[in-house]
């Protein structure tokens, strides 16, 4: 399920994504951005980087799009046959859906990773929420109350383990005595 701090996180990912995209591969750093704030569930963080892939892929496709309508306009203009026209849009569509993979792809791989580790450094990622301004607390959105009941209190307890230093071994021994059933 989206919530806002998905989108949040997903266009915090986005933004460094573009940032950074003077380096190679900055999608993957975009994701691994977003994954890292949303949390320790892997599928959650592959979700947040797909967003930041979506959000930074938005005005690719846009400037693709106008530049398809430009060569078009050109092409009518010109009296180019339009088996010419329909041969160069489909190597315009072919370039944008690689681009789309490699945007998308590549960010929902770091999203992954990014999930990853903030499952392994979990105080790490409680400390850079509180640098940036979001709330160290799992809490879905601001102004949303928390739902009370075993489940919820489960995600406090594990919440409140995970500040501690030795809470990676005994999540760790807790995964493994789970995936013994």
């Amino acid at each position: 399920m989206v919530n806002s701090r998905t989108l949040v996180n997903a266009l915090i990912g986005a933004i460094v994504g573009v940032v950074l995209s003077f380096v190679p591969f900055s999608t993957v750093l975009g994701g691994i951005a977003g994954g890292f704030l949303e949390g320790p569930d892997t599928r959650s963080g592959a979700i947040v980087g797909a967003l930041a892939g979506a959000i930074t892929f938005l005005p690719l496709a846009g400037i693709a799009i106008f530049g398809l309508g430009v060569l078009g306009f050109g092409m009518g203009i010109a009296a180019v046959p339009f088996e010419g026209f329909a041969l160069v849009a489909l190597a315009v569509v072919a370039a944008v859906a690689l681009l789309f993979l490699y945007t998308v792809g590549l960010s929902a791989l770091g999203g992954y990773l990014g999930a990853y580790l903030a499952r392994e450094y979990p105080a790490h990622r409680v400390r850079t929420r509180e640098k940036i301004g979001l709330s160290a607390e799992q809490s879905p959105s601001v102004g949303r109350t928390h739902s009370s009941g075993p489940q919820s209190d489960s995600r406090r307890r594990r919440d409140r383990e995970s500040t501690r230093p030795d809470a990676r071994d005994s999540r760790r021994d807790r995964d493994v005595e789970r995936d013994r059933r």
